[in-house]
């Protein structure tokens, strides 16, 4: 799989499993089972991303994004798998909005990020921006 490729497949699963969880077109239990199957392909193409960018010679801030957003795609993982657990048992309303909170805008950040390095490595591929002149 190209790295570009990857890159912008990234940003639509994060958009679709937004939308996914804004709107619950489905039942709940289809929605769950859509929603880690999602979520999966996420933190699979989030260490893919990385992987493919870490050994290419571009500029250390795009690597330093690829990393970030595969710590926060594992950190993502954490955060649903305890909210799926706090939900089963019933661990309470505050509980569950702290958790919930902080899931949505872990995958808030992970969209941002993603879009970031996968245009920042798409202009440096493409040599598209210039480096300017030291003064």
């Amino acid at each position: 799989m190209k790295t570009y490729a990857a890159m912008y497949g990234i940003i639509w699963l994060a958009f679709f499993e937004i939308m996914l969880v804004l709107f619950l077109p489905f039942s709940y239990i289809i929605n769950l089972a859509i929603h880690v199957i999602i979520a999966a392909a996420l933190l699979g193409f989030a260490f893919i991303i990385y992987n493919k960018v870490r050994p290419t010679p571009c500029p250390d801030r795009i690597k330093r994004i690829t990393r970030t957003t595969r710590n926060l795609s594992v950190f993502q993982a954490v955060l649903g798998v305890a909210l799926a657990v706090g939900i089963a048992l019933s661990w309470g309303d505050l509980y569950a909005g702290v958790i919930s909170f902080l899931h949505v805008g872990t995958a808030l950040t992970i969209l941002s990020q993603a879009s970031s390095s996968a245009t920042a490595f798409d202009m440096w591929e493409e040599k598209e921006f210039l480096v300017a002149p030291a003064k």
